[in-house]
């Protein structure tokens, strides 16, 4: 049945709207004035959401970014307790460790191939889930509603957005050029900076970019990156091995995507005050992306 839907809709739909193809016609969306998804519905159902304007200016001060760069055994999470914590993909994994206020998944891979910790994520009622339709859609192919505790909001990559065209890097200056909120840079493939989420959000190749955006949304004064190694193309996260490690696409994208698109939101970053260290002293991110510095110096007390 699923792919007698997936043939119907390739040959109804246009190829831009290919994006769309493996969520209908299970889920409905309606979008608010500001362009974010504010209902939607999966067979029917309603699936409860967070209002992103509610989300706005929600948290201040301190902001931890929890990645899964191997660097993270090394930190002393106790240091940053005073933080307010996004955990991004399996970062979960110290959830005894540390108290998530906020989660990001948004790798439908991750979401395939980690389904149990997923469901631990999604049991947290302490947290708001980010996540996209994309990734909603295959969870709830083997998560009942019933089971989602944690709080959800949708968000969304600002080249495939729900029941709208592909829109790719070559197309933003078009596209979003006019758009309150959102910056474009002068990269090849073009990136950019979304301070408006509800607009839709900049991917730059990692999960841990969507983090950096979601986070100056929620209020953040200081951001403080853990993780974000960005330096062990082959080696495990945190808690992979290499037997059980899953595959990563950062030695294809680091230098002419996830650099470049650091590099310009660092600048975009500053002039809006809002200060970021990167607390992996060997990260692949330069001291001329964000200054690095140990959790011990940031909070000697």
């Amino acid at each position: 049945m699923v792919s007698i839907f997936k043939q119907l809709y390739r040959y109804s739909h246009p190829r831009v709207m290919r994006h769309n193809e493996n969520f209908w016609p299970y889920i409905a969306i309606r979008r608010a004035s500001e362009d974010q998804i504010q209902k939607l519905t999966y067979c029917g159902k309603n699936v409860p959401l967070v209002n992103l304007n509610q989300l706005r200016a929600k948290a201040s001060g301190d902001m931890t970014i929890l990645a899964t760069g191997p660097s993270v055994n090394t930190l002393d999470l106790q240091k940053l307790s005073g933080t307010t914590f996004i955990g991004v993909n399996g970062a979960y994994h110290l959830r005894k460790n540390v108290r998530f206020s906020y989660y990001v998944i948004v790798d439908r891979g991750f979401v395939k191939q980690r389904a149990d910790l997923v469901k631990e994520v999604l049991r947290d009622e302490a947290l708001v889930l980010f996540t996209t339709v994309h990734c909603l859609n295959d969870i709830l192919k083997y998560t009942a509603l019933k089971e989602i505790t944690c709080r959800l909001a949708i968000i969304e990559d600002l080249s495939f957005k729900v029941f709208r065209g592909k829109v790719m890097p070559h197309e933003y200056e078009r596209n979003y050029r006019d758009k309150k909120g959102i910056v474009l840079f002068p990269t090849e493939p073009c990136a950019g900076f979304s301070w408006d989420i509800r607009q839709g959000i900049f991917d730059a190749g990692t999960v841990a970019y969507w983090a950096l955006q979601i986070a100056a949304w929620l209020g953040a004064n200081r951001i403080l990156l853990a993780g974000v190694d960005m330096n062990n193309f082959a080696a495990p996260r945190f808690y992979e091995t290499e037997r059980d490690k899953l595959p990563s696409f950062l030695s294809s994208n680091f230098e002419h995507v996830i650099k470049p698109a650091f590099f310009h939101a660092s600048k975009e970053l500053e002039r809006a005050k809002i200060k970021t260290y990167n607390l992996c002293l060997n990260s692949g991110l330069g001291e001329d992306v964000f200054e690095k510095i140990t959790p011990e110096l940031l909070f000697p007390h």
